[in-house]
Parts: C-alpha cells; sequence; structure tokens
C-alpha cells in the first residue's frame, strides 16, 4: 500500500511539471506567472486571480493540488514564479525555493460530518466510537495530513483515532466530498471549506483548542522565478488586497 502512494505522487508529480514546463516555455518565450496553490484554496485564490488580471497585464495560470505534492514538483522541476501552500510549514521545507513570504490568513481544522449523520458524531471524541469511519489526508501529498496527526498526537489517544481511519485522500477537497457521498462518517477538513457551497449539508465538529493546531497561510516568491518583478507585485496583492477576500471565505485573520 505504501509503494503504491509513492507511486501515485510520483506520477502526479510528473504530470504536474510537464504542465509547468508547457506554461513556463522552459526558456523560450514570456509565459504567465506559474503559482502552485493548496487545492483547498481554489475558491479563494480563483477570485483573487480575476481580482488582480483585471488590474494587472500579468497573467496567471494557478496549479493546484496537495501542497506537499507542490512541494515535490518545485524541487524536481525547479520552475515556477509563486507557491500558496495550505500551511506556513510547507515554506520552511522549501528552504531556499523561497525568495520572500508574507502572511495572508490563519488555516484553522475542523471536523465536517454530515448534518444527518446516524451515528450522531457530536464531539471530537465521539470519533473515537467503534465503527466510526474517519479519512484523513495522505501525509506525502497535503497539508492538512501533518496537522490531523499532530492533533491525533496532542490529544494523547492517536491509536483509538488511528484505529477508525479508514480513507486517506490526496487532497483535503477528496476529503470532503468523501463525507458528502457518504463514503465516510467524518474528515478533518479546513474551517473555511465548511462554507463552500457543497458543503451546505455538513456541519462542523470543533476540535478542542487545546489540541488543535492552527497554521498561517503564507504567499510565497519562489527564487525560480524569471520575474522577479512581476511576482512580487503577485505576492503583495495576495497579501493584502487578497487578504479581505481570504476572510470572507471563512479563513481567519492574525
Amino acid at each position: 500500500m505504501k509503494k503504491r502512494k509513492k507511486t501515485t505522487l510520483l506520477l502526479l508529480v510528473l504530470l504536474i511539471g510537464v504542465h509547468v514546463c508547457s506554461l513556463t516555455g522552459c526558456g523560450r518565450e514570456r509565459k504567465p506567472l506559474v503559482v502552485y496553490a493548496g487545492k483547498g484554496l481554489k475558491p479563494v485564490m480563483e477570485e483573487i486571480k480575476q481580482a488582480f488580471e483585471q488590474n494587472h497585464d500579468t497573467g496567471i495560470k494557478i496549479i493546484y493540488a496537495g501542497s506537499n505534492t507542490l512541494l515535490t514538483t518545485i524541487q524536481k522541476t525547479r520552475k515556477g514564479d509563486v507557491f500558496v501552500p495550505g500551511s506556513r510549514s510547507l515554506l520552511e521545507d522549501a528552504g531556499d525555493l523561497v525568495a520572500h513570504s508574507q502572511f495572508v490568513a490563519r488555516h484553522v481544522p475542523t471536523v465536517a460530518v454530515r448534518r444527518d449523520n446516524p451515528k450522531t458524531i457530536q464531539s471530537f471524541d465521539d470519533l473515537l466510537k467503534p465503527g466510526i469511519q474517519l479519512a484523513v489526508g495522505n501525509e506525502d501529498m497535503c497539508a492538512i495530513a501533518r496537522i490531523a496527526a499532530q492533533i491525533f498526537s496532542a490529544s494523547g489517544k492517536q491509536t483509538g483515532f488511528s484505529r477508525n481511519i479508514a480513507i486517506t485522500g490526496s487532497t483535503v477537497n477528496e476529503l470532503l466530498d468523501l463525507v458528502i457521498q457518504g463514503e465516510v462518517d467524518a474528515a478533518i477538513v479546513w474551517l473555511d471549506m465548511m462554507t463552500w457551497p457543497e458543503a451546505k449539508d455538513l456541519v462542523r465538529v470543533e476540535i478542542p483548542d487545546a489540541v488543535n493546531i492552527v497554521h498561517e497561510i503564507h504567499v510565497a516568491t519562489l527564487a525560480t522565478t524569471v520575474d522577479r518583478k512581476s511576482a512580487a507585485l503577485f505576492v503583495d496583492f495576495v497579501a493584502h488586497q487578497g487578504k479581505s477576500i481570504f476572510i470572507r471565505y471563512g479563513f481567519g485573520e492574525k
């Protein structure tokens, strides 16, 4: 199973890498800025992209995937202009590939369950009940996965939670969809996702403050950019004008 997950990750990285090469032209004529963004950030980043392009001549092409997958792609291809992962920790992992970063918003984990959930999950500890099917992210592929593991560890009940993990997903969007489709009883996702139209039949179950791990979203200029001025302009736009859009989508302020 672990080998299969590694193979899936490698294929995703290769596919994204080929796509990035076609966008950047691999050294040929100037192309739009290539922005890597965690897939869970797609609704807010699409609105920011539209607002930016209405006011600037620079085009934006956003590639969405699990944040870990994107980082691996950046490391392997060494191409791209801007990186917006679901957690600041991914920028720290990127090391000298990050030239500059700015704070944008807080990213709060929560538990998503169906409003009509038959197993009456009403608290975080209810996830420990026998027979509960829980979905979490694949730690090699998306930011929420690492955070879920840290939350379970902080609770002191990691073994109990692990026992009920039925599915691991490659992106946080996949985790949300698993709950919507009723394939699992609950999933660890981001709080802002509960405002999405597709989540209208879901409710949140709060993770206790004592164990929850709130992360920050930062936007970064990549050292691999070939258009540092435009990349810095977009990063500044996301961190300032884009901040109000993040807040409107349910992200927290500092």
